[in-house]
């Protein structure tokens, strides 16, 4: 060969194997890694690991709310038509065992799915035919099943796990509870009312995620990456709530509603002292599990939404504010008539037509009466009265861990006219929810100090550490002399000749004040009986509230709702009666024969 085209070749074969060698090291050190990256995505599996949401529970640790871990089980309808079913069985002409094709295609992954699924193996193989890559072929399977499937190796068979909320009481406290939604992303469980929603975050846990490597007949690579982060549960909600309170309070005020015909009726029951609230119950209450099965309209919590005037409810501030003031005593005499013609022109009458009367201040509590009522408030000026309901809370929200909470209405003195600075003084002209309308007797009943209510007890988180809720600022809003004065005036609503004799309990001395305010679009009313006992070692306060019923008065129908509650309350908290009070009720009684104020 010529010398010169010998080395020509030599030249171009060295420049060639150079260009290899040089795309070699450029694929394994510059496109190397990222091409083993790209073909290990392409054979990773991943999933995430739902966190279950936190719980929430009553008091005493009674499960209200709850989350469940749960799949539903889909396929690809491609890889299921590929599938073959092999065994190992003996072959008699070699005597060796070999792997066999026993069964292929989705009936034979019917066959094995059906029996742990628990239904029809022709059904189930018509989901499996079709040329999808997801078809859902099974709901809320539990983990139990699901581990049964997954160890059946089925390529195409694919898990979706799902976190679902459960409410073991069913509709106990649902007004309180909320419900959740599924979201978009992840489909993580997002609340929607109630502490699902104000406690959203909390609840919430972190999830987890997981990842293997598998081959293109979808088997598992043994030395393959895996991954398995579980996730971190939310954390749990404890309530102030007694569950079976809660009960029998929405079985009550279900049933008066009912038979009185009304629009809805609320329950509210708190410790005044520590302002837990103990009750917290709507009519009607949503079942969070099936909340699309109530009207809308009941799925909020009315106890802390409802606006309404509070009525003789009212007078409760009226006659706080006067005897802290030291403007009356309640021994002081008032002539009382039925119309009272106030300077302005304006006249406003009593419930009940009666001749004039001279009455107490005492008496005039207990009976109710507006004309005498106002009469004393006009002792104070309209700026003090209206310092004391802002004391008293009305007008603000109470901070409760509720959505949606109501300030109420209270307008400045200013803006009264010459009708509404007198209605103010037997609560109309002012507005509030029933928590208010509790707020302000519990207030009364600790000695004259506010303290705010709440519903949540304590959060745990999941590693078990509890952190408790934080004391609630105290108010103290009239002196406790004042406070255990007109506790004594409260106990005489609740006694003979009080327009509340409905709310005694045998045994107890009940303290508390009837309302009954007017619907002026419809001429009807709301009904209410607000209240607390022991009277003079107030263990809980109870406000009842019930709207358009076909009675009128407080006293003939929300009382008897109070006196049933708080019967149960009282035997449920372990109080004994009072035999100091049974006595005094048994002498009082002696003469026509013992009376049982619980019939």
């Amino acid at each position: 060969m010529n010398p010169s085209r010998r080395q020509a070749l030599q030249v171009g074969g060295l420049l060639v194997f150079s260009a290899l060698a040089g795309r070699t090291v450029y694929v394994q050190a510059v496109d190397g890694p990222d091409l083993a990256e790209k073909a290990k995505a392409e054979r990773t599996v991943t999933w995430v690991n739902r966190a279950p949401r936190g719980d929430i529970t009553g008091r005493d640790g009674t499960v209200l709310a709850s989350s469940a871990v749960s799949y539903d089980v889909g396929v690809n309808q491609s890889l299921i038509a590929q599938y073959e079913r092999t065994e190992m069985r003996l072959n008699e002409s070699t005597g060796v065992n070999e792997e066999v094709v026993v069964d292929y295609g989705a009936a034979a992954v019917a066959a094995q799915l059906a029996p742990i699924l628990n239904v029809d193996p022709l059904e189930l193989g018509a989901k499996l035919v079709g040329d999808r890559s997801y078809q859902v072929i099974a709901q809320e399977v539990s983990p139990d099943t699901w581990r049964k499937i997954k160890a059946l190796d089925i390529s195409g068979v694919e898990p979706d796990q799902r976190t679902r909320r459960t409410y073991p009481a069913g509709t106990v406290a649902g007004n309180v509870l909320g419900f959740t939604h599924e979201g978009d992303r992840n489909r993580e469980l997002i609340g929607a009312a109630g502490l699902e929603l104000t406690q959203n975050k909390l609840l919430t846990g972190t999830d987890g995620k997981g990842s293997e490597e598998v081959g293109r007949s979808g088997v598992i690579i043994p030395t393959g990456e895996q991954e398995d982060k579980p996730a971190r549960p939310g954390a749990t909600v404890r309530t102030t709530l007694n569950s079976d309170l809660q009960s029998i309070a929405q079985e009550t005020i279900d049933r008066t509603v009912s038979a009185q015909h009304a629009d809805w009726g609320v329950v509210v029951a708190m410790e005044p002292a520590t302002g837990k609230v103990v009750v917290l119950a709507d009519s009607n209450s949503v079942d969070p599990s099936d909340p699309s099965a109530t009207s809308e309209e009941n799925r909020t919590a009315r106890s802390v939404q409802a606006v309404f005037e509070p009525g003789s409810v009212g007078k409760v501030v009226t006659f706080a504010t006067v005897l802290e003031e030291g403007a009356v005593k309640p021994e002081d005499t008032w002539t009382v008539p039925y119309t009272l013609r106030v300077e302005s022109g304006e006249s406003f009458e009593d419930s009940h037509e009666h001749e004039t009367q001279t009455m107490t201040t005492a008496g005039i509590l207990a009976k109710s009466s507006n004309t005498g009522t106002i009469q004393i408030g006009q002792k104070v000026s309209d700026d003090v009265r209206y310092d004391y309901m802002k004391r008293f809370g009305w007008g603000q929200a109470t901070g409760i861990e509720m959505p949606a909470e109501s300030d109420g209405i209270l307008y400045p003195p200013s803006s009264w006219d010459d009708r509404t600075r007198y209605a103010t003084m037997f609560g109309h002209g002012v507005a509030g929810t029933a928590l208010q309308s509790l707020q302000v007797l519990a207030t009364v009943a600790n000695k004259g100090v506010r303290v705010a209510p709440r519903v949540i007890d304590a959060w745990i988180d999941a590693d078990g550490k509890e952190t408790p809720q934080a004391r609630p600022e105290e108010v103290r809003v009239v002196s406790e002399a004042t406070a255990k004065t007109l506790t004594e005036m409260l106990i005489g609503v609740t006694q003979e000749g009080g327009t509340a004799e409905s709310a005694s309990i045998n045994g107890y001395l009940v303290a508390g004040k009837t309302g009954t305010s007017e619907i002026l679009t419809d001429d009807s009313t709301v009904a209410s009986f607000v209240g607390f006992l022991p009277a003079r070692n107030p263990a809980l306060a109870i406000a009842v509230i019930v709207n358009r019923p076909d009675e009128t008065y407080g006293g003939t129908v929300a009382a008897p709702v109070f006196r049933e509650v708080a019967l149960a309350a009282m035997q449920a908290l372990n109080i004994a009666p009072d035999p100091s009070v049974v006595a005094a009720q048994a002498a009082r009684n002696g003469a026509g024969g013992e009376r049982d104020a619980n019939q």
